[in-house]
């Protein structure tokens, strides 16, 4: 989310991990990613994995995914949502 991918990163995106483990159960989302790696037409083709909308990542920012406000109170700098 909100990531600057370089060119060097594999248009499929991910590799299998020992073999076909996970595959059914995992899930991949992107957002608003830059960068020559960020475009997502080459990805794998698992059905965990899709790009997701604003709402969507929203879920996995600092704010909501990891209770931001104890980053704000040690001072620590963060994003509290996605950027579009």
């Amino acid at each position: 989310m909100g990531s600057l991918i370089e060119d060097f990163i594999d248009p499929a995106g991910w590799l299998e991990w020992e073999g076909d483990f996970a595959l059914n159960t995992l899930f991949y989302g992107e957002f608003n990613n830059t960068g020559p790696g960020a475009k997502t037409q080459g990805r794998v083709k698992w059905a965990g994995r899709r790009d997701m909308n604003k709402e969507e990542a929203a879920a996995y920012t600092v704010e909501t995914f990891l209770n931001g406000a104890w980053m704000k109170e040690a001072g620590a700098p963060f994003r509290k949502g996605p950027r579009s």
